[in-house]
């Protein structure tokens, strides 16, 4: 169901593609803060994250013009920002000379014993980016199934499959960082 902000923000995103400043500047004010929440989920690197948000940014001023549908803004913005991520995470992976870069960080440095939520963060660090991109569109973002296989433009069965492999692999961590 849309609320008022939801209309609002389709209302900001028809002018922007009709070239208003003004409806573009109050479009970056209000999603900045949550595509930089949603890359720091992703990345685990604030510095990587705002690269990310800047790209991001610069590519919704290319495309902005092409989205058919502003209803479809926060999944199109967020899908972007999802690729973004991912390309920067394995560009900086590719610059270490191909090693696993979330592998070299010793568990040791990031865990807080009696903390689960550094126990989570411990995890969800030893995901591949893209199982953490994942994660962080369904619990971060609160996008459906559905949502996120549009984005991803996979089958639904295939994001269901792949939650439930990675809800096996943190629970499997978390489990066994405790015993």
């Amino acid at each position: 169901m849309r609320n008022a902000h939801d209309i609002a923000n389709e209302l900001l995103v028809l002018k922007a593609q009709d070239g208003d400043r003004a409806a573009f500047d109050a479009l970056v004010r209000h999603w900045s803060p949550v595509l930089q929440r949603y890359c720091v989920r992703l990345t685990q690197d604030r510095d990587l994250a705002h690269d990310a948000v800047q790209t991001c940014w610069l590519k919704v001023i290319k495309s902005l013009r092409r989205l058919n549908d502003a209803a479809c803004f926060p999944a199109w913005i967020l899908r972007i920002a999802s690729h973004v991520c991912t390309d920067m995470l394995r560009g900086k992976i590719r610059r270490r000379k191909g090693e696993d870069a979330l592998a070299k960080i010793p568990v040791s440095e990031m865990r807080a014993d009696t903390h689960d939520l550094m126990d989570l963060r411990t995890a969800l660090v030893q995901l591949r980016p893209d199982d953490r991109i994942l994660v962080g569109m369904f619990y971060g973002q609160g996008l459906g199934v559905v949502q996120i296989a549009t984005m991803l433009e996979v089958p639904e069965g295939t994001i269901k499959s792949r939650l439930y492999t990675v809800r096996k692999t943190l629970r499997a961590h978390i489990e066994g960082e405790k015993q």
